[in-house]
């Protein structure tokens, strides 16, 4: 059975849990816990001494800064549990705080929860959480690298998990710490494809352009990323043309999605501008789809492993796709 009294031990390694790892989100639902977050507010003040409103609330700010602003938390709020559970008492007008002494601590905490030094012992464990945590995002990163390019050239079924981890440098069981099995794996590379196109796509479009213009800096767009993450292109062809890979998860369907509405956006908007000729937008984005995502992204990742394309190619190969929406 749990004791009532929380030691100093509870009491900073409760805590760290809260303010140091990234875990709270709201005014906590355990009792206990909003009692070690409203001590550690007090032990921030000085007992007896009168705060104004204002004094309170710039007292109760730079708490929130030295735990490193932890989201759901406002010092509006806090400031009122803090006279509803006892800690802090105010004047009738709300003119005046003042700590309450010894208030619920006694109740609450034992004597040795005082000498905590409470911003130095949350900034040691967040820093190496946060150290270990950028670790472990690394090796999730090596994981998923090693996977898309396995994936992109031996396909889904012919890369196993065990070479993937070779190839990553880890320990095959790392894989299912971060992934929950090899299908999981593979969406994941997948929608982290789908994404980048998606942002790629947000980021360089120009809604005031030609339908030609904004396309053409797709393309051009497409082609820097693919020198970069070729393998990725490649898988993320792959699932166009393979229809035995696995399902797709939400995330990555939610992503296609997009990008998809997207495009229909920009074929509608040149039809409205008299730029191409009347034609639905779902289909005149499945027929782009069909040449520049299809065969054109198996044709570009390829052509990029012997040699550049240059900008007067890469105009002539859009005015091509472009060339079937335009007004007879």
């Amino acid at each position: 059975m749990q004791s009532k009294i929380i030691t100093q031990a509870e009491f900073t390694e409760r805590l760290c849990r809260l303010f140091a790892k990234g875990r709270i989100s709201a005014y906590p639902r355990k009792r206990r816990d909003r009692h070690i977050l409203l001590k550690s507010i007090v032990m921030s003040l000085k007992n007896r001494k009168d705060y104004t409103e204002a004094e309170i609330n710039e007292a109760i700010k730079a708490w929130l800064a030295g735990m490193h602003e932890p989201r759901g938390l406002d010092y509006v709020a806090l400031r009122r549990y803090l006279v509803d559970e006892g800690y802090v008492d105010r004047s009738r007008n709300g003119s005046r705080y003042w700590v309450m002494s010894p208030g619920p601590s006694a109740k609450w905490f034992e004597a040795k929860v005082d000498a905590v030094d409470v911003f130095k012992i949350v900034d040691e464990v967040k820093e190496n959480f946060d150290k270990s945590r950028r670790k472990r995002g690394e090796v999730r990163q090596k994981i998923l690298d090693s996977a898309t390019e396995l994936f992109a050239r031996k396909g889904y079924e012919g890369a196993s998990t065990r070479e993937i981890a070779e190839a990553a440098g880890v320990a095959v069981p790392n894989i299912y710490y971060y992934y929950k099995d090899k299908q999981g794996l593979y969406q994941a590379t997948l929608t982290e494809s789908a994404v980048g196109l998606l942002e790629l796509l947000k980021k360089v479009d120009d809604p005031s352009a030609s339908l030609r213009d904004r396309f053409l800096a797709l393309a051009k767009a497409k082609i820097k990323l693919a020198k970069k993450k070729n393998t990725a292109i490649e898988l993320f062809t792959r699932e166009w043309l393979d229809s035995g890979s696995p399902g797709l998860p939400p995330k990555l369907k939610s992503a296609m999605s997009q990008s998809i509405k997207f495009m229909e956006q920009m074929i509608a908007q040149a039809v409205q501008r008299g730029e191409i000729r009347p034609i639905n937008p779902k289909l005149a984005v499945w027929y782009m789809f069909s040449l520049a995502f299809l065969q054109g992204s198996k044709f570009i990742t390829k052509y990029l492993k012997t040699k550049e394309l240059t900008d007067d190619e890469i105009e002539e190969y859009v005015d091509l796709i472009i060339k079937g929406l335009e007004k007879k």
